[in-house]
């Protein structure tokens, strides 16, 4: 019974980290990019850097615009005519 629960288990984690890691990768696609790199992209914007109220300072990142949502390469099934 415990192996049968302890594989139901690490199938349920193996899914669930499969169906949201596309999904996390997305709101990640500016993370660590170069300030260069950074500005030539129409979807992040670069920030630059600041020292906070608690007096570290914090370096430019480089980080995605809000709203807006990935482009996909794929076609949409309702694109297609005929």
């Amino acid at each position: 019974m415990k192996k049968t629960n302890m594989m139901i288990s690490t199938l349920a984690a193996a899914t669930i980290l499969s169906l949201t890691s596309g999904y996390s990768s997305a709101d990640n696609l500016c993370k660590g990019m170069e300030k260069s790199d950074c500005t030539a992209s129409n979807s992040c914007r670069w920030v630059k850097g600041y020292e906070r109220t608690d007096g570290k300072t914090v370096a430019g990142y480089c980080r995605k615009l809000p709203g807006k949502a990935m482009q996909s390469t794929r076609k949409d099934a309702s694109d297609k005519k005929g």
